[in-house]
């Protein structure tokens, strides 16, 4: 089968047709909660801190572990001084998940700030070359809700990881539910 002009690998092709309705089922779901994320960003915030709380917990669990097969004493002391930091963050978040998301706003606003920087450099050096302008365009867009966030510091804590989360679930649930038609059209060519 051919899609876009390229042939789709048969394995690939029998994986979509077996599970496009999963495929959309979790599609439409991200899509719902990224609107719930946007319509009530302040819950999603907190719930995107305790959720990256329990990461770092797990994490920090492996890196202790990880820990012990150092070669050296230092090398197991910085280990393990790395692992429990992840773990202390990981448990701050999980218990005081409004500071973990005022800490992760102020983060996510510097972020972007850089990353807007960041492109409109890469785009002003690139010049002339296929693309540049949407690099550009898109470090301009990143380097304004930087400086939103930062403006609006600490209020944007209520809003900005919410409404960021909320637009990538509706961009990854929109990913999933075009796969799954793709699916689904391979599965109704074959009956």
């Amino acid at each position: 089968m051919e899609i876009g002009g390229a042939s789709m690998d048969p394995q690939v092709r029998a994986g979509l047709e077996r599970s496009w309705k999963v495929l959309m089922g979790i599609g439409v779901l991200a899509i719902f909660v990224g609107c719930v994320a946007i319509l009530v960003p302040a819950v999603a915030a907190v719930g995107t801190a305790i959720f990256i709380g329990w990461i770092l917990l797990v994490a920090g669990a492996f890196l202790i572990a990880a820990a012990f097969s150092a070669v050296s004493v230092g090398s197991l002391v910085l280990r393990l001084l790395w692992a429990i930091l992840t773990v202390v963050v990981g448990v701050w978040l999980i218990v005081e998940p409004h500071s973990g998301t005022l800490t992760l706003t102020l983060v996510l606003g510097i972020y972007f700030l850089f990353m807007g920087l960041s492109r409109i450099a890469v785009a002003f050096l690139g010049r002339g070359q296929p693309n540049a302008g949407l690099v550009g365009l898109s470090g301009v867009a990143g380097l304004l809700i930087g400086i939103l966030i930062l403006i609006k510091f600490p209020s944007s804590a209520d809003w900005a990881i919410g409404l960021l989360v909320g637009i990538d679930l509706i961009f990854a649930g929109w990913t999933l539910t075009s796969i799954a038609l793709v699916g689904k059209d391979i599965a109704r060519t074959r009956a």
